[in-house]
């Protein structure tokens, strides 16, 4: 058989329609998924959201994350909720996320066990309610 140059020219546009097609499917294949799946009700609320991080201000530096070989201690201000929660967020997929309530013992400490998390990175969303007031603050933790 003779390789002319219509042959050739056959033989790449079937190969770069093969790659195209195979780039469509790897990317139908891949999970796409939000990070929050109620998005525009949360939007609409997020002015209230500024004002509760506006108040949490004076804690941010407060809020201490260590990690141990067997557990996660969060070290809190002096506060007193009514209410609160911590939020270890994990971005890259919503299975790994944990959810604790803020009670501290009389050190102010939180003691959680390491083996409730994965290897990575997690963004620690707390919030907590003292006297009708709304306190709001994200800080970034690394498992290892």
């Amino acid at each position: 058989m003779k390789w002319n140059w219509g042959t050739k020219l056959l033989i790449a546009i079937i190969l770069f329609m093969g790659f195209i097609l195979t780039l469509v499917y790897m990317s139908t294949q891949h999970e796409i998924s939000l990070v929050e799946k109620d998005y525009y009700p949360k939007e609409l609320k997020y002015q209230e959201r500024i004002n509760e991080m506006v108040n949490a201000e004076p804690f941010i530096n407060d809020f201490v994350f260590t990690q141990n070989n067997s557990e996660v201690v969060v070290s809190l201000p002096k506060i007193k909720p009514d209410t609160g929660t911590i939020v270890f967020f994990r971005p890259s997929g919503t299975q790994f996320d944990r959810t604790y309530q803020i009670s501290p013992d009389s050190a102010f400490l939180m003691h959680i066990p390491l083996s409730e998390f994965t290897k990575g990175k997690y963004i620690a969303k707390i919030f907590w309610r003292e006297a009708e007031k709304g306190f709001y603050i994200e800080k970034t933790f690394y498992f290892n």
